[in-house]
């Protein structure tokens, strides 16, 4: 008899139910997976994942049932106090054991069913694959959650079928009989259904921010010399932000910031990808001299020395730190000099956690949450999950032990991936721009591809956009959080700001195609923001407006530059410039600014023609992975003469632009004259020879600084007998 009422009780329904559900989940996507085009067709890989990993999947599906069953006794415990809300005790003992768990398996349905639809109108994007991509009853399901219902039509459609179910005279009764007893049992199940588990669980709300963002403290000071106290460094910045987009209309906060620090109105990074870029922005040295090249670097390459700013930092007694989401990986791969590393990891062994985790869409109200990231680490890492303001709580986190040990000052960098592919956005922020009436591919976000996808038509291109600009938005409020912490903290007065980003990103303009490192033609991939706010330069503070650099500016120049305004000792061999005296207003000296582009991951790129390119394969054929070293995916030695040989590069000043394209027929260079042609769609090398010459020999000079390149026949190409990096 108890066996039976144990059965018939709701939570043991809620686990069964939510169990199913997963399970079900899970085999329909991996048939789903079946068809897509990655790493998994391979036979031979399948095997390796079958022979290498095996357990590393035992564990998976243990740890996803063990959360199934975890969520559905939660599911339960809702469906309990609903069910003994709708009947009185004599009536619960009337009722037949089936028809019990039948009632109690349907209600609990509805609740999980209620979770999804405000998870999916949340965070539509980490269900639209096995939902709305789906097409049919699967699609309206999806469409008529985000967009007829909404999260709070989701709550209030909740809290009605609730009241429903739970017989309004029932209710009324129950008020009569026990006001303090009805009334408590409505507000857990309203809260059990309405709320996200991702709020519940994991302690989070969002506290959207209203765009204005905090002011920051202004301190005495003038001019920073190394004699003056040592600063807090805080970097905040963005993958994939664009300069232009560094604008009120999108990002008021950031935007505030600039208004009352320096900004650097032609800034660039020398290769417009996430790994190399960041070496670069945090050593000062250009690729070919710290030897990060590419996304997949070797683990040789990654296990120098790399004599990195907080490295220095950490030396002179800085507490240092990363905080980031999904693009931050990189920051796990490679030892900078972090002492606190708070961002996910990348190798194979994690993709397949991903994988397994993504699938899981009745799981994903508890698994896209503090509480889920905490028990599965691994979240962080899903492309459709960045959501900032989760990062954002990380770092009010990260800040709040900071000031616990405020007699050590702290260099801390911040890095958002929202606003790279697929700028998957949460609720509100990717419908923010968009248009209502979208109904194509990229209603939600923008999947990522590797070139068998149709090229988007003109309203699939606006809807991009929207969506970056949506990207962006999410960020700058998670920045006024992350600047109203600091605040509140009391570290404001004493900490430097930095917004920049890795690279740009090109959404479309003038048949450049869309992403970043494929190629340099036009600003958008290699144009970065760069804002240093100091609030010990009174001057600019009292002002009340922002300083503007004219000249360019470097990704090589933010190393020195921080080196100087905490007064820690650089190394003697950097590449860049210290922009210090800029910050004062003072002026400074023509720099020109040099880039590389990175590997071309499919055979055809939009935006660069076949004859403006060497063909070499695919990005599956260029890497491998290297069961020494965690499984990491890695660069192919072989295949790291031709790719780098093949790549575009490019130097530039204020107006001019050449780009060195080697070609199978021999080089070509492109010169673009920025300020007439901004959109750099007119080569006028033909035209203007002198600029050509100037700027080739320029562009010579720094591509021969390369120790592993050297000229041959008019191409730079691999150096016979080798070189290093």
């Amino acid at each position: 008899m108890k066996l039976r009422a144990v059965l018939a009780a709701p939570p043991f329904a809620g686990a069964l139910v939510v169990v199913g559900l997963a399970v079900w989940a899970g085999r329909r996507g991996a048939a789903d997976d079946a068809d897509l085009g990655d790493l998994r067709r391979a036979e031979a890989v399948q095997s390796y994942v079958a022979h290498r990993f095996a357990s590393e999947i035992t564990r998976m599906q243990i740890g996803i049932v063990a959360t199934a069953i975890a969520l559905g006794l939660m599911v339960g415990l809702v469906a309990e106090l609903l069910v003994r809300m709708r009947y009185a005790r004599t009536e619960l003992a009337q009722r037949r054991s089936w028809r019990a768990f039948l009632e109690n398996a349907l209600v609990c349905f509805a609740i999980e069913a209620a979770l999804m639809l405000w998870a999916m109108a949340d965070s539509p994007q980490l269900y639209a694959a096995r939902w709305y991509a789906m097409g049919g009853l699967a699609r309206t399901v999806q469409v008529f959650a985000t967009d007829v219902l909404g999260r709070h039509g989701v709550v209030a459609l909740a809290m009605v079928a609730a009241a429903i179910y739970a017989r309004p005279a029932r209710i009324v009764a129950l008020a009569r009989r026990a006001p303090w007893v009805a009334v408590g049992l409505s507000l857990a199940a309203a809260l059990a259904i309405a709320a996200s588990w991702r709020t519940v669980a994991g302690g989070l709300g969002r506290g959207r921010g209203d765009g204005s963002g905090p002011e920051l403290s202004a301190a005495p000071p003038a001019v920073p010399t190394a004699a003056a106290s040592r600063p807090n460094i805080l970097i905040i910045a963005v993958d994939s932000l664009r300069a232009d987009h560094l604008d009120p209309r999108v990002a008021p906060t950031l935007s505030a910031l600039a208004s009352r620090g320096t900004r650097f109105e032609h800034a660039y990074v020398s290769i417009p990808r996430t790994f190399p870029s960041w070496v670069t922005l945090l050593t000062g040295r250009h690729a070919h001299h710290h030897g990060i090249r590419s996304m997949f670097p070797t683990w040789e390459e990654r296990a120098r020395d790399f004599d990195a700013l907080p490295q220095r930092l950490a030396k002179a007694g800085y507490a240092t730190g990363v905080v980031s989401d999904y693009a931050g990986d990189i920051f796990g791969r490679i030892e900078l000099g972090f002492g606190r590393v708070e961002t996910p990891t990348f190798d194979f062994r994690q993709l397949i956690r991903q994988r397994a985790l993504e699938r899981e869409t009745p799981l994903l109200p508890v698994l896209h949450s503090q509480l889920g990231r905490t028990l599965f680490p691994v979240m962080r890492e899903l492309n459709d999950g960045a959501d900032p303001m989760l990062l954002a709580g990380d770092v009010a986190r990260a800040l709040h032990g900071l000031r616990a040990a405020k007699e050590k000052p702290f260099f801390l960098t911040v890095f958002f991936s929202t606003a790279h592919f697929p700028y998957a956005a949460p609720a509100p922020y990717y419908a923010k721009y968009t248009d209502p009436a979208y109904r194509g591919r990229f209603k939600y976000h923008k999947p990522v591809g590797l070139g068998a996808d149709a090229p988007p038509d003109a309203a699939d291109i606006t809807q991009i956009r929207a969506l970056y600009d949506g990207a962006v938005s999410a960020v700058d409020d998670a920045a006024a959080r992350i600047l109203g912490a600091l605040e509140s903290e009391g570290l404001a007065s004493d900490t430097i700001v930095v917004v920049t980003a890795d690279h740009g990103e090109t959404l479309y303009e003038s048949g450049h195609g869309a992403g970043h490192g494929d190629h340099l033609f036009g600003d958008e991939g290699t144009h970065v923001p760069l804002v240093v706010y100091d609030p010990r330069i009174a001057q600019a503070q009292a002002a009340g407006a922002a300083r503007h650099g004219t000249r360019i500016a470097r990704d090589v120049d933010l190393a020195p530059t921080l080196y100087a305004l905490t007064g820690v000792a650089p190394p003697g061999d950097l590449d860049g410039t210290s922009l210090v005296p800029e910050l004062t207003g003072a002026a400074a000296a023509p720099r020109y600014a040099y880039a590389e582009s990175e590997l071309w991951f499919t055979e055809e790129i939009a935006g660069v023609a076949p004859e403006l390119r060497m063909p070499y394969p695919g990005i599956f054929a260029l890497t491998e992975i290297d069961a020494r070293h965690n499984a990491e995916i890695v660069m192919r030695r072989d295949m790291q003469a031709i790719t780098r040989m093949a790549r575009h590069r490019m130097v530039r000043d204020e107006r001019w632009k050449l780009v060195y394209v080697p070609t199978r027929k021999g080089v070509k260079y492109m010169l673009f004259d920025t300020v007439a042609d901004p959109a750099e769609v007119s080569d006028v090398a033909a035209s203007h020879p002198e600029e050509l010459a100037r700027l080739r020999t320029e562009l010579w000079a720094w591509m021969l600084r390369d120790p592993a390149m050297e000229q041959r026949d008019g191409y730079l190409v691999p150096r016979q007998g080798g070189g290093t990096p």
